[in-house]
């Protein structure tokens, strides 16, 4: 019985405590059609979920599952993230994600994870940090690599009714590239209402990058609707 009071007393101390009083402040889900073309599989697809729930206006976990084909080939792709945010008041940021890729004809399979510290503006944000990536390709040894990861976006527009922005980065949600593997985005979101936006993105991606010259390594158009409330 005496055990049974200290863990209610202790439940209700933590609730009086703003970093343990959990208050769902914001939810979104997004559906995202993403042909590609790029040299390797020539035109690849996917259909990708992701959503988003929003803590005390300040944390964010993230979740999504793509599904598609690269060339003939099925493919898979998820990642769970969790974003930090310890100072309202000073907008860096700690994210922790892991990510998995597969191509399981091919016996391919890549683990990610992924940390990165982000500064966030209104109008611009930076992120940096490291991968550490486990690759296993049929029956081969597991490959360990420690890759560098940037990520670099700034809105042209950014308004209750459009968002217009430029984006370059080596990682995004559901994949951690090498370094040199680059991409470069432009990207608007159209609200309809409150609740309901159009996403639009045009994504330039690079390899090879070699004392800031690239090879041009595909195009991918990806287009959905992303659900807020």
């Amino acid at each position: 019985m005496g055990k049974k009071i200290l863990i209610l007393v202790f439940f209700s101390i933590l609730h009086n405590i703003y970093g343990f009083d959990l208050q769902v402040t914001g939810r979104n889900i997004s559906l995202l059609f993403s042909p590609e073309y790029n040299r390797t599989f020539d035109f690849c697809w996917d259909i990708s979920a992701v959503g988003a729930v929003e803590i005390n206006n300040r944390h964010v976990l993230k979740s999504g599952l793509a599904m598609g084909a690269a060339g003939n080939v099925f493919d898979i792709k998820c990642f769970v993230d969790g974003e930090l945010t310890f100072f309202p008041r000073f907008p860096v940021n700690l994210n922790v994600a892991y990510k998995y890729n597969g191509l399981p004809e091919y016996e391919n399979h890549t683990h990610s994870i992924q940390s990165l510290v982000s500064l966030k503006r209104q109008r611009w944000g930076i992120s940096l940090g490291c991968n550490f990536r486990f690759s296993v390709f049929y029956d081969d040894l597991l490959l360990f690599e420690p890759i560098g990861s940037f990520l670099v976006y700034i809105f042209i527009i950014n308004n209750d009714s459009l968002k217009l922005g430029l984006k370059a980065a080596n990682v995004s949600e559901f994949a951690s590239n090498n370094f040199g593997d680059y991409f470069l985005n432009l990207n608007n979101l159209i609200y309809i209402s409150r609740m309901i936006a159009l996403n639009n993105e045009i994504e330039i991606r690079q390899s090879g990058s070699v004392a800031l010259a690239a090879n041009f390594y595909g195009i991918v158009l990806r287009t959905g609707v992303l659900f807020s409330w």
